[in-house]
Formats: structure tokens, sequence, C-alpha cells
């Protein structure tokens, strides 16, 4: 090699600038980047209503189910347990969901068609045989009335068309807002005079005319009626009688009759109906006023030894239950 003459006099320029940008795109796909982690949880606060009319200082649920469901075909998508306030629930990203909560600790009150959004539903089972003779002439009916158990206080909510977005760890929780109240009302019944109650050794009644269920995404109770079984109830000194069963509603296309069943200490039945239709429509109170000299429990013909009746002063009395020949 000559002094003075460049090595780099035969390399083309266009070469030089392909080995520029070879070294440029090197040095990026070197360079290290932490890996992002995606988040499939949501944030789901509940706030329950607790203020429910004839109902004072209700249980605060002891466990919430929230349900998300696809609201294209109302079929099931994922669910979780969680507190009465509210949790943390897993669900697929990027999607749309119809939302349900509701608590999971009633005794009464059973839910089926779950995991149906359009299907899910609560009600009560019907009561036993052993219910049903105690209450008397109605055990022996045969026109097909369903008698059920009186349900709990069912607390519920509901949103629809809640989108989830696709997100990071490090992104803002996504949150959801569930307002829950029951879809059962508690109705009082006052009877004015109950005469001879002292003679009385247990009463129970049913009141016909109930909704059997009620839809939960819908929030509509059914049309389809059966007789609520009830036995909460409270005695004054002068014989006046305070009855509360709660219930799903009313059917406004059924009557709404109440049916005392008072058994004596002498094990006879006394029957007595009173139809109350009239007081259900706009009664945002939900009492209802029976005025009546009628109930009167004759002193049966038992020996001294056999026991005393109901006192008058006794406040939810313990059952006493008697077998009765049907």
């Amino acid at each position: 090699m000559r002094p003075g003459v460049s090595i780099f006099r035969h390399v083309r320029p266009a070469a030089l600038l392909s080995a520029a940008l070879l070294l440029a795109v090197s040095a990026v796909s070197c360079k290290r980047r932490p890996l992002t982690t995606a988040d499939n949880n949501v944030i789901v606060n509940i706030d329950i209503d607790y203020d429910i009319v004839n109902f004072p200082d209700p249980d605060e649920p002891s466990m919430m189910r929230v349900m998300f469901f696809d609201p294209e075909d109302g079929e099931f998508a994922a669910h979780a347990f969680l507190s009465a306030t509210g949790g943390m629930v897993n669900v697929i990203p990027g999607r749309t969901y119809h939302v349900l909560a509701y608590n999971f600790d009633t005794e009464s009150t059973v839910v089926g068609d779950e995991y149906y959004w359009h299907g899910i539903y609560a009600t009560t089972n019907e009561v036993p045989e052993s219910y049903k003779t105690r209450l008397k002439s109605r055990a022996s009916r045969d026109d097909g009335e369903l008698i059920v158990y009186e349900p709990d206080h069912h607390f519920v909510a509901r949103e629809r068309d809640i989108y989830v977005p696709a997100r990071s760890v490090d992104a803002p929780p996504v949150v959801i807002n569930l307002d829950a109240s029951t879809i059962v009302e508690t109705w009082k019944v006052y009877v004015d005079r109950v005469q001879g109650l002292q003679y009385a050794a247990s009463i129970a009644g049913v009141i016909s005319g109930q909704a059997l269920s009620n839809t939960l995404a819908a929030d509509e109770e059914s049309e389809e009626q059966a007789s609520v079984f009830f036995e909460t109830m409270k005695v004054s000194p002068d014989g006046e009688l305070e009855i509360r069963f709660n219930t799903f509603g009313y059917v406004p296309t059924e009557k709404q009759v109440i049916t005392l069943v008072v058994t004596d200490t002498g094990g006879t039945g006394h029957e007595f109906d009173f139809d109350v239709s009239d007081q259900f429509p706009d009664n945002p109170e939900q009492e209802i006023y029976v005025k009546t000299e009628d109930i009167v429990i004759d002193e049966p013909d038992v020996p001294e030894s056999s026991g005393g009746g109901l006192a008058p002063e006794v406040d939810e009395w313990d059952d006493v239950i008697i077998d009765i020949p049907v």
C-alpha cells in the first residue's frame, strides 16, 4: 500500500449506509424491556339497603354470590362468593357482561336455574304433610292447593351491559358498584279480638294468593300463586293477635284469604277465614286489619290435669305439635 492512499477509497457510500443501519438495528434489538402482566380481576363493591318495611334490624348476609352472564345468550360466564360488601372476581377481559348478586345464606329461600340470566329465580319449598295436618280441614282439601314456607329476605343486585376492558396490573382497577335490596316483603296482620285464647294450644295459618317465586334478573313476581304458611305471632293481654309473614308479593288476579287454624287444649281445631284482598293494593305500610268478634274458642271438655292453653301475655310462644287424625 502506498503512503497517503486511503483503504476506503473503493468502498461505495451505499455500503457504508447499510452498515450504519445494521448497527443501529442491532443496538435497538438488544435493549431489554420488562414484560407486561395482564390483570383479569375486577373489584365488585356491594351496597345493601337494609331499610325494610316491618322488618327492623335485618342481619348482614354472611355471603354474597356475584355472577357474570353473557348478554347475548344469557349463559353463565363466571362467579365468586364474596363478603356482604364485595371483593374480587376473575373474569375474561375485553367482554361485556350482565352482573347479578344475591345473598347465599338463606334457609327457606332457594334459587333455581341459577346458571341462566333469563331463568334464575327465587322460591320456597312446599311445607311437609306434618304442617298440613296442623291446618285441620285444609289438610283434607282436594283442590290442589300449594302451601309453601314463607321466604327469607333475599338481597339482590343486578346491572346490565358492564364492559370489562383488557388491562395490565399497572393500569387503574376495574370497579363495578352494585346496589342490592330485598325482593321479599314483610306484612303485618292485626286481628282485633280472639275470645277464649286461654283455651288455645296452638295457632297456625296461611294466606292465599301469594306469588310463588321471583325472577331475579327482571325482578318480577310470578303469576303462579301459592298459599304461604306462617306462625310468627304476638298476642296482647286483651286478645289482640299480631301476625307477620314474608312474601314475594301478591297475585292481583287471585283472592288473598287469611285462614287461622286454632287447636284448643282438647285437640279440636277451629278454622276462621278472612278475605283481605281489598287491603293489598296501594298499601305502602303493608299492614292489614281484621276487625271481628267471630274468633271464639270455647272451653274444651278436658280433664284439669291436661294443662292450660296459651296465656294472653305470651309473646312468640313455642310451637305445640299435636297429631290429629284426618
